[in-house]
C-alpha cells in the first residue's frame, strides 16, 4: 500500500470533509476552516491500492463532491473549494506550507 496526502487548501469554513478511496470511507474531519495567511485548512494521509484508486472528497454541509482518478505512485491531492465547487488537483508531494 502506498500512502497519499490529501491537503486542503481555501475556502473551507468550519466544514466537515470526508475522503474516501474507491468507494469506501479513508478519511474523515471536522470543523476544517482554511487559515488565511498559510491558504491551507489540514492535511489528512490515506492508504492507496497497489494499482489505481478514485479518490473522491466531499462536503457533505455544502453538498459539494469531486473525485479523481489516479494513477502510477502520486504523492498528494489538493482540494479547493473555488467559487461555490470544489477542485481537485494531482500535486508534486513536495508542497509545503510554514
Amino acid at each position: 500500500m502506498q500512502e497519499l496526502l490529501v491537503i486542503l487548501q481555501d475556502g473551507f469554513e468550519s466544514d466537515e470533509v470526508v475522503v474516501t478511496v474507491n468507494g469506501k470511507e479513508a478519511a474523515r474531519d471536522k470543523d476544517v476552516s482554511t487559515r488565511l495567511l498559510l491558504g491551507m485548512a489540514t492535511e489528512m494521509t490515506v492508504e492507496l491500492p497497489a494499482k489505481g484508486a478514485t479518490i473522491a472528497v466531499e462536503v457533505p454541509s455544502r453538498k459539494l463532491e469531486a473525485s479523481v482518478k489516479l494513477h502510477g505512485k502520486p504523492k498528494s491531492l489538493l482540494a479547493s473549494i473555488e467559487e461555490g465547487e470544489l477542485v481537485l488537483r494531482e500535486g508534486t508531494g513536495r508542497e509545503a506550507f510554514l
